[in-house]
């Protein structure tokens, strides 16, 4: 540029007012899309942040509703209410106790879900767990059986034909892989398995195992064909869910958490989703 410059003779203004004149177009042409491309970062990075807030916003509205259910737990489900100016956004939180697990419908308690106590235990050896569920019939009347499921901790697998006790007898459905914990699921056909009244029955079976596993005996129900009774956990285990929602000024969902937990004096996540 600088030899085109010296180069220029006197007299010849009008090619160098031509050179400017060019140098010009050619420097509007970079500007323009220069500036556009600052503006598209600054709106990206600003859906980005508003996005981030929403998140940490729905995250506030999970702790909020597992602190609930530690400290003042709702007396009835679904349990639905809302938290104000979350990073400068409302969020709507639900709490709801879980009907389905492993995609099997296990339903909700009755009004006499006390009848059935349910306990279970489970004893390790020589890589085999003996697991027994006990279920007493605390109520009036006889209460009749048509399901039992028992969620498991992962690292444990069913061993075949090895279903006992008072119940039933044949091998469960197994649900999910040992790496990430299976579901066992026993249904009954009729003539349904009767608990008199003040009888216990039990259920046995057995897991194998590489090693001891915290945890092993897993969270179990039963459901009963007496509505009044309907699906009862054992004293551990109570399956619940959270959705919290975090809104902008325009009432427009942004950003969303789902989270599964157990609940029984202490509370157990289990999944955490978001924006599923």
């Amino acid at each position: 540029m600088t030899k085109l410059f010296s180069s220029l003779r006197k007299g010849e203004e009008g090619v160098t007012l031509l050179i400017v004149l060019l140098m010009m177009t050619v420097g509007s042409l970079l500007i323009v899309p220069t500036l556009s491309f600052i503006s598209t970062s600054i709106q990206t990075g600003e859906v980005f942040e508003e996005k981030v807030e929403a998140l940490y916003a729905a995250e506030a509205g999970v702790e909020d509703a597992l602190w609930r259910m530690a400290n003042n737990k709702p007396s009835s489900f679904p349990y639905s209410y809302e938290l104000t100016d979350i990073n400068g956004m409302t969020v709507s939180v639900v709490i709801n106790a879980v009907e389905t697990i492993a995609g099997q419908d296990v339903g909700t308690g009755g009004v006499h879900d006390d009848y059935l106590i349910i306990t279970k235990s489970v004893v390790y050896n020589d890589g085999i767990y003996d697991y027994t569920l006990s279920v007493n019939n605390d109520g009036t009347g006889n209460v009749k059986v048509e399901m039992i499921l028992i969620d498991l901790p992962p690292g444990l697998g069913y061993v075949w034909d090895s279903t006992g006790g008072d119940l039933y007898g044949d091998n469960p459905a197994v649900i999910g892989d040992s790496s990430t914990g299976i579901t066992l699921f026993w249904e009954f056909i009729p003539p349904y398995p009767t608990i008199p009244e003040e009888a216990t029955r039990i259920h046995t079976f057995q897991l194998s195992s590489l090693t001891e596993i915290s945890g092993a005996e897993g969270h179990g129900c039963v459901k009963a064909t007496r509505q009044d009774v309907g699906t009862v956990w054992d004293s551990d285990s109570h399956p619940y869910s959270i959705t919290a929602q975090a809104k902008d000024a325009t009432d427009t969902v942004v950003s969303t958490i789902r989270t599964g937990f157990w609940e029984a004096g202490i509370i157990s996540i289990t999944c955490w989703q978001v924006n599923p």
